[in-house]
């Protein structure tokens, strides 16, 4: 769930950030799905497919990198620690790596043909997911807009707010009348 949306920088290099809060069933079980991880992959790249879709790729500023890293370690541990690719790296689910990653002081655990391999699957993974966020967006570039300029006129957006832009622009693609904000 969106709690907060803001453009206000932040001192981590950050132009501002999206804030999540996760459901009490989701922090309590602590394991996630695939679709639901594929789902966060898609959310994490929703800045930077929004400045290409806004301002064209070669406007794309650095303001995404701290949710690239994000992805790439999902999508690394769908693949290397949670046997989320077998159809191409075996037929039964292997953890190629441990929790702390490949480092430098990990052992190897996989061959070079594995890692390739392993680098090929995030790939497509992560590849699936930009898909579908500049889908998404793409199809709904008005409610895009719209948030883009409560946030210019704002900065700040709480999940209520949101909430309502959401039902408003839901209702006018339906034909309906907007919702009380």
């Amino acid at each position: 769930m969106v709690t907060k949306v803001t453009v206000i920088p932040r001192s981590n290099g950050a132009g501002g950030f999206t804030l999540f809060t996760p459901s009490e069933e989701r922090l309590e079980a602590g394991m996630y799905s695939r679709r639901y991880l594929e789902s966060q992959l898609a959310v994490a790249l929703g800045g930077r497919v929004a400045e290409e879709i806004i301002f064209g790729e070669d406007e794309v500023t650095t303001g995404a990198s701290n949710d690239l890293q994000q992805v790439r370690n999902i999508a690394r541990r769908m693949v290397a620690q949670w046997g989320f690719a077998m159809e191409n790296l075996g037929e039964a689910p292997v953890a190629w790596e441990s929790p702390e990653g490949n480092g430098m002081m990990q052992p190897r655990t996989a061959s070079p043909a594995i890692e390739a391999a392993l680098d090929a699957e995030v790939q497509k993974i992560v590849t699936a997911a930009y898909v579908k966020c500049m889908k998404t967006l793409t199809d709904n570039k008005a409610f895009l807009d719209e948030l883009a300029e409560a946030l210019i006129d704002k900065e700040t957006v709480d999940y209520d707010e949101l909430s309502a832009m959401r039902d408003n622009f839901q209702n006018s693609l339906k034909g309906l009348a907007p919702a009380a904000a």
